[in-house]
């Protein structure tokens, strides 16, 4: 008796996503500087910065540890770092997203010291998620409101922020924006961009 030959299985792939990069604009008058770094959130890294960005007409630079790709979260993506803290340029916007490789961020003694500079310098911050947290661990938010990760709003408050229950939060002047994720964030694009711009 013959037995009938069985089809392969098929193989199927997943989708790989393009990377993402910043939007440049090098002739603009202002510069976002995002901070990424392995793990980060790539939802928290396109429409939100891509917004801002279009809102400020400004220029964006991912800085990370080294130039290069870099895997991202939620989805999976690769970043394209385009700076080190070495030669990144001044930000007038910084944008922190969160993602599974926050604390290695807070043990990399040069990430952490450029985001204590630019968050001591710029003209408005933009943290999302558990970039919330990293901002809060360079003092940036002691004594302010705040919002970020549900999961993480005891370690927020151990950091000396305000812990608000609402999806965003902002400090009187609108310039400090913190949201517990992408979506929250872009309801607050247009306050942090119009405080951006009132302050130059």
């Amino acid at each position: 008796m013959r037995v009938p030959r069985r089809r392969p299985k098929e193989v199927t792939t997943a989708r790989v996503l393009a990377p993402i990069g910043p939007p440049r604009r090098p002739d603009a008058a202002l510069t976002v500087a995002v901070l990424v770094y392995r793990g980060a959130t790539t939802a928290e890294l396109d429409e939100p910065v891509r917004q801002l960005a279009d809102r400020l007409d400004a220029d964006v630079v991912f800085v990370g540890e080294r130039v290069g790709r870099i895997p991202g979260v939620e989805p999976a993506r690769p970043i394209l770092v385009t700076h080190t803290p070495a030669d990144a340029p001044s930000a007038d916007v910084l944008v922190v997203p969160g993602g599974l490789g926050w604390k290695r961020v807070i043990d990399d003694h040069e990430i952490r010291s450029w985001l204590e500079t630019s968050a001591a310098s710029a003209r408005g911050i933009l943290a999302m998620s558990t970039g919330t947290l990293l901002l809060a661990s360079v003092g940036r938010l002691a004594g302010r409101e705040a919002t970020g990760h549900w999961l993480a709003e005891h370690e927020l408050a151990e950091l000396g922020a305000h812990v608000s229950p609402n999806r965003s939060a902002h400090d009187e002047m609108g310039r400090v924006v913190t949201a517990s994720g992408a979506m929250a964030a872009l309801g607050v694009i247009g306050l942090l961009a119009d405080s951006t711009q009132w302050a130059r």
